[in-house]
């Protein structure tokens, strides 16, 4: 018997909701979601509790991947677990791990890699040394066998709350879950010849792999690496930023980043069970740059990367197949809002210019081309629930 408040779901379903309202397993969940809550409550309770069939696809920017996507119902005690090992999670990590994080992110990592590198080479008067790493395959490698013990050994330490055991059952049942073997397929099925069988759940082998997309599966990588940050910062003594499998170290030293190469490649395969990507690596002196996350950092400024463009301007063509005014905002104002904070204003100014002239005539470009925004008269979403006000208001 499981020990778990029906309040506590019910938190943690808001807390889901907030993001995921619009699919179609949050909608039907939400039909009847105090009962179907209840249910939850009573599965969890009595230790019967499973997950349910997971939505498979694949992404092809910014390059071909496979995404599994939870059912909403199985989201929600996602939700509920971070709720309670986030806490333990961000006491325990560096503050330069940035991903899955709150108050952090892309944008902050490569903050941090631009103001680490200037600090190191006395506002770039002296010499620096950026290198970048990657982790072979990261979530198709990982063992989750190995990463369900450690975080549970984790969890058993530094959590004391009553409900203890159930988060430690949740945890194992979201951990050890094998989502390829009773998921649903959808989108293009012919995408998956794009993926090199070591990076599919479906063929890298039985018990390996964690699904990309999961919160779970992201905060439990973050602490699965933890001792690897510990042990480049705290007793190698070299500045870094992670994101997720992608690292950059930081030196004044050439020769400290090479010797520290192989001393990170034993303490992966020791702590996580992971390597080295034997290819993806480059150290060369801070002038040159780096390209992390998107963002290419040199001194004094940052730009977008090239890939980064390159996807823009690609959906920018796509947007004639679009149904309406308002629903070319969005693509474009997200790929403007990350440009933003680079020196991109050319880049912006020619994405803008590339909008058909069918779309022009509905948009006000703003200032610096930093967003565009829908003119009012087009607004036909706000005026739909106008008229349904005013509708319902006379009846």
């Amino acid at each position: 018997m499981y020990r778990i408040s029906l309040e506590s779901l019910f938190e943690a379903y808001w807390d889901c909701r907030r993001n995921k309202s619009r699919t179609a397993s949050a909608s039907e969940f939400e039909v009847h979601y105090e009962e179907e809550l209840i249910n939850l409550h009573n599965e969890i309770t009595s230790g019967t509790y499973t997950q349910k069939e997971a939505i498979s696809f694949v992404i092809t920017k910014p390059d071909y991947r496979e995404i599994f996507a939870s059912h909403f119902r199985d989201r929600i005690i996602h939700h509920w677990i971070r709720q309670r090992i986030e806490p333990i999670a961000e006491q325990l990590m560096i503050p330069a791990t940035f991903n899955c994080r709150r108050q952090k992110g892309v944008l902050a990592a490569q903050q941090y890699v631009f103001k680490t590198t200037r600090d190191i080479t006395n506002n770039y008067t002296s010499d620096g040394y950026v290198m970048k790493v990657d982790i072979k395959g990261f979530f198709m490698s990982i063992d989750r066998a190995l990463v369900c013990e450690k975080v549970v050994n984790i969890i058993s330490e530094y959590y004391q709350e009553e409900d203890k055991d159930t988060l430690l059952f949740l945890l194992r049942k979201v951990l050890l879950n094998a989502p390829e073997r009773y998921c649903r397929r959808c989108g293009n099925v012919s995408l998956w010849r794009h993926i090199k069988p070591h990076k599919s759940l479906f063929t890298n082998g039985r018990d390996k792999g964690l699904p990309i997309g999961d919160l779970v599966v992201q905060m439990a990588a973050n602490l699965l690496l933890n001792d690897v940050d510990h042990f480049i910062t705290d007793t190698l003594g070299i500045q870094m930023a992670r994101y997720v499998d992608d690292m950059v170290l930081i030196s004044d030293s050439k020769s400290i980043l090479l010797d520290a190469i192989p001393k990170i490649r034993a303490i992966l395969l020791h702590t996580a069970g992971v390597e080295l990507h034997p290819t993806k690596f480059y150290l060369q002196h801070y002038t040159k740059g780096v390209k992390f996350v998107g963002a290419v950092i040199k001194p004094y400024r940052t730009y977008v990367a090239n890939r980064t463009v390159n996807n823009a301007f690609q959906s920018v063509r796509h947007l004639d197949t679009y149904a309406t005014p308002e629903s070319i905002i969005a693509p474009v104002n997200s790929y403007l809002g990350l440009m933003r904070h680079h020196s991109s204003y050319n880049i912006r100014k020619r994405l803008v210019s590339r909008l058909l002239s069918k779309w022009r005539k509905f948009i006000i470009i703003g200032r610096d081309y930093g967003k565009i925004s829908l003119r009012a008269r087009y607004k036909m979403k706000q005026k739909i629930q106008r008229l349904l006000s005013k509708k319902l208001w006379h009846n």
